[in-house]
């Protein structure tokens, strides 16, 4: 797969799959896709994939400069060399789709709780604080925020007193 466009002014393929800082080519397109829930945060794109990858034990995928834009190839594995036995032909296949999609589902887990974690340490911190100021600090969109609290409301670990505006947060220590 080609994308066209030059990667950003000294980054190289390497540099995406390491610690960087997010450059969006058209901030109006980013911008948009952050709106609508698409990106969750800025400039962990390449670090998701690269620990999608290592999760479920695939090799990385290729990133080069080519043809005045970028090429990522990914390599696919043989599904006639992983069959064992009378194993059913994809069988393979199908264990390495549930090992992907359980590795998924523990690295959702796992950033949920940390958000959360993140959630209350802001709401101690300030129990003033609104969702808007949350999910700026935070780095993910006010809809995630609201579902983080929902689900922490939903646990008595915080709880919302008075309104909207002019209430506070308050967090259960139990």
């Amino acid at each position: 797969m080609i994308s066209e466009g030059e990667l950003p002014i000294g980054y190289t393929p390497e540099t995406l799959l390491g610690e960087h800082s997010s450059r969006p080519r058209n901030r109006n397109i980013a911008y948009a896709f952050f709106k609508a829930g698409f990106i969750e945060s800025w400039g962990r794109g390449y670090k998701k994939i690269r620990d999608g990858f290592e999760g479920a034990g695939l090799p990385m995928p290729k990133i080069e400069s080519a043809f005045g834009g970028v090429r990522v190839t990914f390599q696919r594995n043989n599904v006639n060399n992983q069959i064992e036995g009378n194993a059913p032909k994809g069988a393979s296949q199908k264990t390495s789709q549930k090992t992907s999609q359980k590795t998924s589902q523990k690295t959702s887990q796992k950033t949920q709780q940390k958000t959360q974690q993140k959630i209350v340490a802001l709401v101690k911190d300030n129990p003033n604080i609104t969702t808007l100021e949350m999910a700026t600090l935070i780095g993910i969109d006010r809809r995630n925020i609201s579902r983080n609290i929902k689900k922490l409301q939903e646990r008595g670990v915080i709880r919302r007193i008075g309104p909207d505006k002019g209430g506070h947060w308050e967090v259960n220590d139990d």
